[in-house]
């Protein structure tokens, strides 16, 4: 069996100890475990895109995914999500059975996801899409709610400065945003709806690590307790940020383990060494 050669991130050497050194936020009434998947199994034909796959994520835990093309990892993002329902198999969301929940129900129960530029309202500005982000969250709450009307341009304020749009919130459309920008607003969006669970899907794409690092330490900073779930191709990035780390291959976990233990495990270094190969599963990544 070949020696693993994955190498410990460099790129987020400053990530790595903060994360390890922080503490999970478990408030009074709060379940251990914010998220829980069991035996969660998707078929296309007879074709196993995802296979008897359970884990857990505790409250204010960063979970990577990870595996080659073909793994399953695009699949099971879309269970946790609600775009696709599984064939078999749970999914809880703060113990609440989320199994068969649309993607809206999950929001309501405070599930959060990027949004993809592209998809935003075409004429809306980049305070319209943050002040209907923080209006969702009101909503959610009938404390903020009855503060909603004196308290929201303060709320949109505060995301803007968070998120360095201040500058050019109230001129441009997200379109016209370089790269890096879009990609904080995406994230600006999505935790100004103050959700308890965040997707994150390839949140390094098109940064480099420096880049990467300024985005994911604006996510822990803005919303530290918030538990994040992200899938990514880039092994020392996941590395560097999760608390744990799932690989999949050929639709199932073969490793769930501490970022230090899966440096030394050989199985998962075979599978990035080549010597194991995946296929692409119905169309996913």
């Amino acid at each position: 069996m070949v020696q693993c050669s994955l190498r410990r991130p460099s790129c987020s050497a400053v990530a790595w100890r903060a994360l390890r050194e922080r503490p999970f936020a478990t408030g009074r009434g709060s379940p251990v475990n914010l998220l829980e998947a069991q035996n969660l199994t998707k078929r296309f034909g007879g074709l196993a895109a995802v296979n008897d796959v359970s884990f857990a994520v505790p409250v204010s835990q960063w979970l990577g995914i990870i595996g080659p093309n073909g793994a399953g990892k695009s699949t099971l993002f879309s269970l946790l999500g609600g775009q696709t329902r599984p064939t078999s198999g749970t999914i809880r969301l703060a113990g609440e059975d989320v199994t068969r929940a649309t993607p809206h129900q999950r929001f309501k129960n405070g599930l959060g996801r990027s949004f993809q530029i592209t998809s935003l309202f075409a004429g809306l500005s980049i305070v319209d899409h943050v002040a209907l982000a923080v209006r969702a969250s009101h909503r959610r709450s009938l404390i903020r709610r009855s503060l909603a009307d004196r308290g929201l341009r303060g709320d949109i304020q505060q995301v803007l400065s968070a998120w360095d749009l201040d500058g050019v919130a109230s001129s441009a459309l997200p379109s016209e945003l370089s790269y890096g920008e879009q990609r904080r607003l995406e994230l600006a969006l999505a935790i100004a709806s103050n959700p308890r669970l965040l997707l994150l899907d390839e949140p390094n794409v098109g940064l480099t690590s420096a880049e990467c690092d300024d985005l994911l330490g604006r996510v822990r900073k803005v919303a530290h307790d918030v538990t994040v779930v992200f899938v990514a191709h880039d092994m020392e990035m996941v590395l560097g940020w999760s608390h744990r780390v799932l690989v999949m291959h050929f639709g199932e976990v073969i490793a769930d383990e501490s970022p230090e233990q899966l440096l030394h495990n050989e199985v998962v270094g075979e599978v990035y060494l080549g010597t194991r190969t995946g296929e692409d599963d119905a169309g996913t990544h």
